[in-house]
């Protein structure tokens, strides 16, 4: 049975909602996890919808917002999808760090050749990176990391007027330094497991030299991949509290990044 409310809606609250859904399904679409292909198109329409209906009575929208010409409403759902887009990218960025990481490493092991799909990037990824991911996401979600991209789009309806975006300098500078962040965050996630890798191929060149009858090529590959396993395990302990803080810096970059397009 449908509500008795629904029926009373005005003209006005249903282009409120039009105006609002505009702007959440770009960003639910493109946001990590949820926006992965392994989440059916359907339940993303749904949850779009889902969350602008609990946003029109709260957000401060007009259905004088919308334009009145097809270019026009061209240009306005271009604009708030880039929005959606700078957004989700900035934020994907610290997942992509995990990422490089877990490839690095794998690459150190030997196991290059090794790959499974990752359904969020729908890309060939080594198991390392897999396994951090999984952890990375986890962590996420452990700490609300989701509520980040709700809070950061109930905000933008105050800063980022609908149908308006200014790409700055100061735009391209946040974007410049997330992309530079995420190389060194991947530094810090692979130094013990790569650390240890190149000491045990330091190691396995001395040996080789000096004891020339030990097959290194038969005794290096399990070797490395035993010492990777090892010291990839170890670093758990020191991956949580690193991409937390990772994930809290996100919730402090991404509405500034939001507010200095607004």
């Amino acid at each position: 049975m449908v509500d008795p409310d629904l029926l009373n809606w005005t003209m006005n609250q249903f282009l409120s909602l039009v105006i609002i859904l505009i702007r959440v399904a770009p960003l639910i679409f493109f946001m990590p996890i949820v926006g992965t292909p392994a989440v059916p198109s359907q339940v993303k329409i749904l949850f779009s919808l889902m969350i602008s209906l609990v946003l029109v009575p709260v957000v401060p929208v007009s259905a004088l917002d919308l334009p009145t010409t097809g270019v026009g409403m061209l240009i306005f759902i271009l604009t708030e999808v880039c929005l959606g887009a700078f957004l989700a990218v900035f934020a994907r960025l610290v997942f992509a760090a995990v990422q490089v990481a877990g490839q690095m490493v794998g690459i150190q092991m030997g196991m290059g050749m090794a790959g499974v799909m990752d359904p969020q990037f729908g890309v060939q990824v080594s198991l390392i990176g897999q396994l951090w991911n999984i952890i990375a996401i986890l962590i996420f979600l452990a700490i609300d990391g989701h509520h980040i991209f709700f809070r950061t789009l109930l905000e933008s309806f105050i800063w980022i007027r609908p149908g308006t975006l200014h790409i700055t300098q100061a735009t391209y500078n946040g974007m410049m330094q997330g992309a530079a962040q995420m190389f060194v965050m991947s530094v810090k996630i692979m130094a013990p497991a790569s650390a240890a890798v190149f000491f045990t191929h330091v190691a396995m060149g001395i040996i080789a030299k000096t004891v020339p009858q030990i097959p290194i090529l038969i005794v290096g590959m399990p070797l490395n991949i035993g010492v990777g396993f090892i010291f990839v395990g170890l670093s758990l302990g020191y991956f949580m509290p690193l991409m937390i803080n990772y994930f809290a810096d996100l919730g402090r970059d991404l509405p500034k990044l939001a507010a200095g397009m607004g």
